[in-house]
């Protein structure tokens, strides 16, 4: 089954800040959808639940990011955040097709990263290196103003 590449909106939504953690929350948009706001409020809801307390350890920086992707069948949400210097840990949830907000989480074979996802995640991980991991005193706020904008 050949379907011919073609671009998606990325988008930066907001800075989420609440229970100490602060996430950079992001639509992927595929060219026939919209953000949806219950959809984007459902994803926040769901960060929260299952991010870690508390947000700041010594192991843990309390930064990362939401991925909100409306692609053409499913909407999925990646959950990440920053661990152990280098490490990022996800979890992504699937929204039911019945139309239902409450998020799924996503296992086994059925866990995957199309083009679009993993475009935002070397983004992620190169403002990372590039703020945290490079300099002599990480910039974990400026980890947090660096923004993917982009049709990719």
């Amino acid at each position: 089954m050949e379907v011919p590449y073609r671009p998606r909106r990325i988008r930066f939504v907001g800075l989420e800040q609440t229970k100490g953690w602060r996430l950079k929350v992001y639509n992927i948009l595929h060219h026939s959808k919209e953000p949806l706001e219950a959809l984007l409020q459902a994803a926040r809801d769901t960060a929260l639940a299952s991010l870690p307390q508390p947000a700041v350890t010594p192991d843990r920086y309390g930064v990362g990011f939401v991925a909100v992707h409306r692609g053409s069948s499913y909407d999925f949400v990646t959950v990440a955040h920053w661990a152990y210097e280098t490490e990022l840990r996800s979890q992504t949830y699937m929204r039911p097709s019945s139309g239902s907000f409450l998020l799924e989480p996503v296992s086994g074979s059925e866990l995957s990263a199309d083009v679009w996802d993993l475009r935002l995640l070397a983004f992620e991980r190169d403002a990372w290196v590039e703020t945290v991991l490079r300099p002599a005193d990480a910039d974990v706020d400026g980890y947090l103003g660096r923004r993917l904008e982009e049709e990719a």
